[in-house]
């Protein structure tokens, strides 16, 4: 009777395993898709879509019996010229990418379709009994183009705004701020801060003195810098100022020779000043 019992459970063992293989083979299906169907703005220079299945389809004898079963068909019904690549590593992994070299040129914001047809195949002879097909639309450039052209011009006007506007605000302080010292009026001054006129006119005084030696500073040190530029000789190396010709004749040519007739056409110079 054990016996009996262990003897069927076994068989129902095997038909209930049988029955989940069975099941989990089942039909070569479509998992999923890059460009989805109906996706929009695809890209232009790679047209081609990725395609992943439920079961390995990369077998030689699957490859044979699916040649031909994948195409792409621009809006007009031309086929695009594609190649299909089976991946080694990941079985389910299909990509039919256009061949571009061959002549054919990828139309902008066009409706493209990837037909796959029925009977498709798997490794262990699976098939896929209905057809499918995938619509995808490319990438508008014009209007793209045409956008970031208008984002340009509108970053580039802002810009020349913004700087025309400073520009514009800092002559208006400047040009108030010389009317203010030319319209400077020590009674009014007194009036507004309570002040005596006599304060105010010496606070006044000190003002501009400090502007009139802030301004001489500044002239100072730009003719020092015309200076510095002027005696060059003195800070480099083998340049000389020349005060008189070259002498032609080449024995008075050294360096000692044209530092004399320097010397002696500055003290010429120096005597004519006196």
């Amino acid at each position: 009777m054990k016996r009996l019992s262990l003897v069927a459970v076994l068989a129902a063992l095997m038909v209930m395993i049988s029955a989940a293989s069975t099941f989990a083979a089942g039909g070569l299906e479509l998992v999923e898709s890059y460009p989805k169907d109906k996706q929009e703005n695809t890209s232009i220079e790679n047209l081609g879509v990725k395609l992943t299945f439920n079961h390995p389809i990369n077998s030689e004898e699957a490859k044979k019996v699916d040649e031909g079963k994948f195409k792409i068909v621009d809006e007009d019904g031309t086929v695009v010229p594609t190649q299909v690549l089976f991946s080694e590593k990941n079985d389910g992994l299909v990509l039919v990418l256009s061949l571009l070299d061959e002549g054919y040129k990828v139309k902008n914001n066009s409706e493209y379709k990837l037909i796959i047809d029925a009977g498709l195949v798997d490794n262990d002879g699976n098939t896929m009994d209905q057809a499918k097909t995938i619509t995808f639309t490319t990438y508008n450039q014009k209007a793209n183009t045409m956008v970031n052209m208008a984002m340009m011009f509108v970053m580039f006007g802002g810009l020349m705004f913004f700087t025309m506007r400073q520009n514009l605000k800092n002559e208006e302080e400047e040009t108030e701020e010389v009317v203010k010292e030319s319209a400077f009026n020590p009674y009014k001054e007194a009036k507004r801060t309570g002040k005596s006129v006599e304060e105010i006119q010496a606070a006044q005084a000190k003002k501009e003195a400090r502007a009139a030696r802030k301004k001489a500073r500044k002239a100072k040190d730009e003719d020092k810098q015309e200076k510095k530029i002027d005696n060059c000789a003195e800070l480099l190396n083998n340049v000389y100022h020349v005060h008189a010709p070259a002498p032609t004749n080449h024995a008075d040519r050294s360096i000692e020779a044209m530092r004399a007739a320097n010397k002696k056409s500055g003290s010429k110079g120096k005597a004519k000043k006196k």
